[in-house]
């Protein structure tokens, strides 16, 4: 499978810059197969969940809650969002009680109330959230998604738990990006849990702290078709597509020398003018090898590389931190995309020895780490650096 990726990444990248110079002559250097990792035991130390649950069915009520929360840290406004009937299914009653007090006024002057509270000011600041509380809930009130729950005739009640926990997901979210301590109440599920109930009785004591009802009915079926198990899938998912990147990167850093070797080897047994692309670790291979080699005489392109970020942890073999690019080190280009978190800029760190290429190649992380090759203006920087 691993060669058979390399394979057709490295046919789109032939053809796609054959198209333009057919002089090119394009050659792999695959060293994944001799010296990449490999599971040894296939996999076994990966604990594995029973795929047959499914996003809040009754073998799995956990399911739904983490499912929630893990969106929340991310986006605090996601589950009003999602709640927020559109007119289509308020007009068939989703979410409407004609018997009970809709959200409207009633929402925002009870979340006034919430903000103002010193009782509930004081439950933040008793879990370390004092200093993000009140910028919560300014964000919160002033958030469209709230605007579109007062307008959308839910009864107010159904709603204020998923008020509360957006409020706060979002002091949390403040908290994390402000670089605090760690904090009890991000990393103890049950802590959180009893903070969140109590903070939702604040007002009324009538108020629910579980999400329930038709509001459980419409989150269960937002993740139905996205999850059959979520432990299980996001789990496998990082095992299966991540297990081999970073396995080849501890790997490497165990013991380097093999695939340095056979990059040399591949890079030497080429006739000249010769570019070499260098994508990801591969990047990285390449800064320790051309640090220690020197090869004037080639030109390097990096895309989507930490080798930058290894440089500045004194993680790399070749060049240790604080120490310049060698004179002998190659003409050089490195290529990122803002959104891989793979990628990292190297003229900050280099100076003038490297020039930094931003593309966009319009795709998420991680899916923009293996989307360089279809982008226009990586192949065009790509083809400005061969002679």
């Amino acid at each position: 499978m691993r060669k058979t990726s390399f394979d057709t990444t490295l046919d789109a990248i032939s053809r796609s810059l054959r198209a333009r110079r057919p002089d090119l002559t394009v050659h792999g250097c695959f060293w994944g197969g001799r010296h990449g990792s490999s599971l040894y035991a296939k996999g076994a130390s990966i604990p594995v969940a029973d795929g047959a649950r499914s996003a809040g069915s009754p073998e799995a009520p956990d399911d739904l809650d983490v499912m929630v929360w893990d969106r929340l840290q991310d986006d605090a406004l996601f589950e009003l969002r999602l709640l927020a009937p559109t007119d289509a299914s308020a007009s068939r009653g989703g979410g409407f009680h004609p018997g009970r007090e809709p959200a409207g006024g009633a929402l925002r002057s009870r979340y006034l109330r919430f903000a103002a509270s010193d009782a509930v000011e004081e439950l933040f600041s008793g879990v370390g959230l004092a200093g993000q509380f009140a910028d919560a809930c300014r964000t919160l009130a002033v958030s469209e998604a709230f605007g579109e729950l007062e307008v959308s005739g839910v009864a107010a009640a159904d709603v204020w738990p998923a008020v509360v926990r957006a409020t706060v997901a979002e002091a949390m979210r403040r908290a994390e990006q402000e670089d605090a301590p760690a904090l009890r109440v991000v990393h103890d599920r049950e802590f959180r849990d009893a903070f969140v109930k109590t903070l939702s009785q604040a007002t009324e004591d009538e108020y629910r702290s579980v999400i329930g009802g038709w509001a459980k009915q419409r989150i269960s079926t937002f993740f139905a078709n996205r999850t059959t198990s979520y432990v299980s899938r996001r789990r496998g998912a990082f095992t299966d597509s991540a297990s081999l990147v970073a396995g080849d990167i501890l790997l490497y850093q165990r013991d380097g020398k093999a695939i340095r070797s056979f990059v040399a080897e591949c890079v030497n047994a080429l006739e000249p003018p010769v570019t070499v692309i260098a994508h990801s670790l591969g990047g990285i291979i390449c800064l320790d090898l051309f640090a220690t080699a020197g090869r004037s005489d080639v030109r390097l392109v990096t895309v989507g590389t930490a080798a930058p970020l290894f440089w500045e942890l004194d993680a790399l073999w070749g060049l240790r931190a604080g120490a310049p690019l060698p004179s002998g080190f190659p003409e050089w280009i490195n290529i990122y995309d803002q959104r891989d978190f793979l990628a990292y800029v190297a003229a900050p760190v280099f100076g003038d020895r490297v020039r930094d290429v931003r593309v966009d190649t319009g795709m998420p992380f991680p899916r923009c780490h293996r989307a360089y090759w279809f982008n226009t203006r990586c192949r065009e920087t790509v083809l400005s650096a061969c002679p």
